[in-house]
């Protein structure tokens, strides 16, 4: 084999191992976040990326061997490989563990010209309460999204909007009895959220 096709095999072979560290630094413009977070479907879609960084590596490790060829090092190199992807599969495991066992959701949703309200928490069925974020989504371009954190409310189990004499309201519930009602300035946030000028929440 050609010294240039080794070095193109093995380069793809990196890229493909360290896709992991790369990719959102890589994919996500600056102050952007994927479409799908802070909605239901974020489960599916982050699992799925999840295991293609797993199925990457396996990839990398057959056009390493490719480029490699008959190195003498080519046992280390491969121990090394083979760690990594172990790491990668134990790190698959979790996550798809912690995506299966919460059970976060939308409890509800305002959908405004050119952006979004939506609360989204979890309900711990022993408890019978919860933790609720409440962000705005704004400047929808394709695959990616403006977020801006608005509120965490823990010790509730529901939250519901309201447009209420032309304000939008955010009511914090508990089986049905309002516990708290908070005003949400939709022009002065929306601003905010076009320039990302807030906290990122966490994802």
């Amino acid at each position: 084999m050609q010294p240039q096709q080794r070095i193109v095999w093995i380069c793809l072979a990196v890229i493909l191992f360290t896709s992991v560290v790369w990719f959102e630094a890589v994919v996500l413009p600056a102050d952007y976040m994927f479409i799908w977070r802070w909605t239901e479907s974020q489960v599916i879609y982050e699992s799925l990326i999840t295991v293609g960084f797993l199925v990457a590596a396996i990839v990398g490790y057959f056009l390493l061997r490719k480029g490699a060829g008959d190195w003498e090092q080519w046992k280390i190199v491969r121990l090394g490989i083979m760690i990594w992807i172990a790491m990668l599969a134990l790190l698959t495991l979790f996550s798809l563990y912690v995506y299966t066992l919460g059970n976060q959701h939308v409890a509800d949703a305002y959908e405004g010209d050119g952006f979004e309200i939506t609360a989204m928490g979890s309900v711990n069925e022993q408890e019978g309460v919860g933790e609720f974020f409440v962000v705005m989504s704004c400047d929808f371009r394709g695959f990616y999204k403006r977020v801006i954190y608005l509120d965490r409310v823990v010790g509730i189990d529901d939250v519901k909007f309201k447009w209420d004499n032309g304000e939008l309201r955010a009511s914090y519930q508990l089986e049905g009895r309002e516990l708290r009602d908070t005003l949400i300035e939709v022009d002065e946030l929306y601003a905010q959220c076009l320039r990302s000028d807030s906290e990122r929440p966490i994802e």
